[in-house]
């Protein structure tokens, strides 16, 4: 496998991505956090050096600047936000890197070394882990679940998980044909330290891998098939341990084999439904940028997965809504269809179809209270955070 000494020497243009939606996503969800009064952990749990050797900032100094940010402007008082950064092998150029920034620390080892300094956090507070190693070893399910089984107030994850290149290992393992060749090779292995079955069984939370590879090299799936497929067990697995995820494919192309898929985790419908919003703004964003040709950055794709095979949202709503006799909540409809379709619609597409869904007679909106406060005329919102919302077949 390739090796990461030379990782530093400039940001990538799918690591600058990969920063700008965690940036993105940050400013949003901090201050959604601090309104609640409880501290609030982000850690970095692959941090690097936090610079690039081209000046660059990596998630560490990223994570940092939100942090001050939020201090300066007064929003938080300074023990209710503090950022760790978790590094084994450039530990001394992060703390050099972060020096002058408040409420930082860096802590030395891997992950796994310093899991019990997450565990043995006040159960009051809430848990951030930005999870994007250098490859798939460091991935073991079990020590996720630890984190998640904990009961600390609200818990989310961002991984950036090398899908592909985990495949790719597990045929070389089962000594199948590696299906992209070697002039493709990923650096996610980096101290020679060898992979196992067993090691990749941990990563993936089971041997359901096997299975799916042992399917493409019988020539009954594609490895395009087999991505998908795999992915798709994967987030079913992590939803043991987070009750709702969603993954975002980085590709170049709609029809191209991901690069890498972001998977976002969390245990509460207001982190997932936050999350898909915004994540779906600034995806169309960067896109837009680029085709207008403001940022040489990649040459990306926004898909319209309204035409994507098997995409129906009408269909989707419907068959949610149908799932139940008395008809479903709102807020839990929209938590179901991102499961489904990710980050390609946000909030108001959702509310903006089912209303006309409504218009059409295929629904009935039932609102609690059923009219306004001030003029007791009768209610239209859509905001579940006003009202009690439910979505129901017209019968």
């Amino acid at each position: 496998m390739g090796q990461t000494k030379d990782f530093f020497k400039e940001k990538k243009a799918w690591s600058a991505l990969k920063d700008e939606i965690l940036d993105y996503y940050l400013t949003p969800y901090i201050s959604k956090i601090l309104r609640a009064h409880r501290p609030l952990y982000i850690f970095d749990c692959f941090a690097g050096k936090g610079r690039f050797d081209d000046g660059t900032p990596g998630s560490p100094l990223i994570i940092a600047e939100q942090i001050r940010g939020k201090l300066l402007s007064n929003q938080t008082n300074t023990g209710m936000l503090r950022g760790a950064f978790i590094e084994k092998k450039y530990g001394t150029d992060l703390e050099n890197n972060l020096a002058g920034y408040p409420n930082t620390k860096v802590l030395h080892g891997t992950f796994e070394d310093n899991l019990n300094e997450i565990l043995s956090l006040d159960r009051n507070s809430s848990i951030f882990l930005y999870v994007d190693p250098y490859g798939i070893k460091s991935l073991n399910l079990n020590n996720f679940q630890r984190v998640g089984e904990t009961s600390f107030s609200s818990i989310e994850m961002l991984m950036n998980f090398n899908s592909v290149g985990f495949l790719r290992e597990g045929c070389r393992l089962l000594k199948y044909t590696d299906p992209l060749g070697d002039d493709e090779l990923a650096d996610y292995e980096s101290d020679g330290d060898i992979n196992t079955i067993a090691r990749l069984n941990e990563i993936a939370g089971g041997a359901y891998w096997q299975d799916i590879l042992r399917r493409y090299y019988e020539k009954a799936i594609t490895f395009y098939e087999a991505e998908d497929a795999f992915i798709s067990e994967y987030c079913l697995t992590l939803r043991n341990v987070f009750k709702y995820t969603v993954n975002i494919p980085i590709k170049t192309k709609s029809n191209h084999i991901p690069k890498y898929r972001l998977i976002f985790c969390s245990n509460h419908k207001d982190g997932l439904i936050l999350m898909a919003d915004n994540m779906h703004k600034k995806w169309k964003e960067i896109v837009a940028r680029q085709r207008n040709g403001q940022l040489a950055l990649l040459d990306l794709e926004f898909p319209d997965f309204k035409l994507c095979q098997g995409f129906d949202l009408h269909a989707d709503i419907m068959s949610l809504v149908s799932a139940s006799s008395s008809g479903i909540s709102l807020q839990d409809l929209i938590v179901g269809l991102i499961q489904k379709y990710g980050i390609a619609f946000c909030e108001s597409d959702y509310k903006k179809e089912i209303r006309r869904m409504e218009s059409d007679s295929d629904l009935v909106i039932v609102r609690d209270p059923p009219v306004t406060k001030k003029t007791r005329r009768p209610a239209t919102s859509m905001e579940y955070s006003k009202y009690d919302i439910m979505v129901r077949k017209l019968s």
